[in-house]
């Protein structure tokens, strides 16, 4: 406001010195000047203008990135199975029946026909074989065998084994069938044998196949009855629990892909759970895959899992799988030899009339915790019998039952011996004879 008066006297200055015959005119701009200051000045909006503040700089907003999209759920494709060795129970299974390539694992059914070979005498662990060029020209994963080298069966399995070969397993496959063809005709036949039903092997590797062919073929339950037949030869898991190997006297150490065998948390035995076993695999198309064989308390179970999306995810998958299993599993001592089985059985023509039976074996069986008051035992025992009768003799058997499914049968055995009665107890009988009924 100060500074409006001050150009308003500025102006009545100016006025003063202008000739009269001008003034008139100026008077009535000057006028018409003041009064459109005074307007500024104190009409609408004058006070907002004069609190107003200093201008600012302007302000420079920040682009913010857009969250990321959520990553793809992981190992949302696999398929997995644990089963206890001995019986087959599955314990845990998913999506187990889809068809899919096992990879390197095609190299288990190898093991096996090598073992069992070795065990009917067809060929040693010493057992020369010669390398051929179509085994050193073989890609992947290898030992660098040339043609022309020979090499003892033992060294070429255990090449398999701990660094999954595949120069090796072609080598073998030559050496003991004659032909690769030959050796895959002897795994397929094995593996229906067993009952692999959903199971084809078209390589002796498991590498993915030449343009125009099909791949290996396999379910994750097929593969863990394949892993259960392996289990249960000492030779194998000797081989698939070795945990390094160096091929030859001046190569590298080379260490099992299957890094289960090495206790997670740096102890003998993480958890109680110990690995022996038994093959990995992976490629683009199978994905990573393992077969683990692992026994806690006594109990051995064995462990699919195919189709992970990584390296470490296929060893915390299957041992997540293992530790769960082996929570949800308890050995069940059902029968103890010397155990009567059922009621006392009549005895014709002596003096013992009734014979108690018990078991002629021990019977234990691995279940779930949840199927433990199922289990059953049913005698099927004869109404009588007639001596004599040696302690130890099969009368009868007793039938271990989970539900409807028969588990075993045990033999129910005298629990003593008994001999016909003589003439002069025939003679009281016919007499006098017993309250207890007796067959003549």
């Amino acid at each position: 406001m100060w500074w409006y008066c001050c150009k308003a006297w500025r102006l009545r200055v100016k006025l003063a010195v202008v000739p009269s015959r001008g003034k008139s005119k100026v008077c009535v701009l000057a006028l018409a000047i003041l009064v459109v200051l005074l307007a500024v000045s104190y009409g609408p909006g004058a006070e907002a203008r004069s609190k107003s503040p200093a201008r600012k700089a302007p302000v420079v907003r920040k682009k913010v990135p857009k969250a990321p999209a959520p990553a793809a759920p992981r190992n949302e494709s696999i398929s997995s199975i644990c089963i206890e060795a001995e019986t087959g129970l599955v314990i845990a299974e998913t999506d187990a029946d889809r068809k899919r390539p096992p990879a390197s694992m095609v190299k288990m059914i190898m093991m096996l026909l090598v073992a069992e070979g070795i065990h009917t005498g067809k060929w040693s662990l010493d057992t020369p074989i010669q390398i051929s060029s179509r085994a050193q020209d073989m890609g992947g994963t290898q030992v660098f065998l040339k043609q022309g080298e020979t090499f003892p069966l033992g060294q070429l399995v255990a090449a398999i084994a701990v660094h999954s070969a595949n120069d090796a397993s072609m080598a073998i496959a030559e050496g003991l069938w004659g032909s690769e063809a030959a050796y895959k005709e002897a795994a397929n036949a094995r593996a229906a044998e067993l009952g692999m039903a959903n199971t084809v092997f078209r390589s002796v590797h498991g590498l993915p196949p030449d343009k125009g062919e099909l791949p290996d073929e396999t379910t994750a339950r097929d593969m863990a009855r394949l892993g259960q037949y392996c289990v249960l030869d000492p030779l194998i898991l000797e081989w698939t629990s070795r945990k390094e190997l160096q091929f030859r006297p001046d190569s590298a150490i080379e260490y099992n892909t299957n890094k289960l065998l090495w206790p997670l948390d740096g102890s003998e035995q993480a958890g109680g759970i110990r690995c022996d076993g038994i093959k990995t695999g992976y490629t683009r198309g199978a994905g990573y895959c393992l077969t683990a064989s692992a026994v806690k308390d006594g109990i051995r179970l064995v462990a699919v899992v195919m189709g992970a999306d990584g390296l470490h995810d296929r060893f915390s998958l299957t041992r997540k799988l293992l530790e769960e299993s082996f929570a949800k599993v308890t050995r069940k001592q059902v029968i103890k030899k010397g155990d009567p089985i059922g009621s006392p059985v009549r005895v014709a023509n002596c003096e013992t009339p009734r014979l108690q039976l018990v078991a002629g074996d021990d019977f234990t069986v691995v279940v779930t915790k949840d199927n433990v008051e199922k289990l059953v035992v049913a005698p099927q025992l004869p109404e009588w019998i007639q001596p004599p009768v040696e302690a130890g003799m099969p009368i009868g058997e007793a039938t271990v039952l989970l539900g409807e499914k028969a588990l075993a049968r045990i033999p129910a055995v005298a629990s003593q011996s008994l001999a016909e009665a003589g003439w002069r107890w025939k003679l009281i009988q016919s007499i006098a004879p017993s309250t207890e009924p007796n067959i003549q």
